[in-house]
């Protein structure tokens, strides 16, 4: 009797499990900017905003030096090198609002999307893209007792 089951050689096999780990490796990268699930739901941008950061409490240590930055309610808040604080939406928009969390670098005065590399300035202008739409940007005041009031 014949054997009429389909069988597969061994270079046949460590292509599929090549191709498997593959695909299972770039998975992480294949969601893009894409509006990712976060406790803190994304900000609308015709929704007004305004609430106060202590700069004395634990998190927000950084805003205390210069190049230093939190993200606090979907909001990226940096002190720049020349002392002055700045505020924008802290998801990149490369694929929509609800894009990858943006970190500051102050070496170059920038936010920075470090996954597709999108770069902006302190206003929130699109230097390097793929992103094409702005940061929404918020007014930072500087309240003199150790806090700081963000708002629109």
């Amino acid at each position: 009797m014949e054997n009429t089951l389909p069988t597969m050689d061994r270079h046949e096999f460590f292509r599929l499990i090549g191709a498997s780990a593959g695909a299972l490796l770039l998975m992480p990268w294949s969601a893009g900017c894409a509006k990712a699930d976060d406790e803190n739901p994304t900000t609308d941008p015709d929704q007004s905003l305004d609430f106060v950061i202590n700069l004395a409490e634990k998190g927000n240590e950084n805003l205390n030096e210069k190049g230093g930055y939190v993200i606090v309610n979907n909001v990226i808040v940096a002190q720049t090198k020349a002392g002055d604080f700045v505020a924008a939406s802290s998801r990149c928009t490369c694929v929509s609002p609800g894009g990858t969390l943006l970190v500051y670098k102050p070496a170059e005065n920038q936010y920075y999307c470090p996954l597709h590399l999108s770069r902006y300035d302190t206003t929130g202008k699109v230097i390097v893209g793929p992103a094409k739409q702005a940061l929404k940007q918020y007014l930072v005041a500087d309240l003199a007792n150790g806090t700081l009031r963000v708002h629109t």
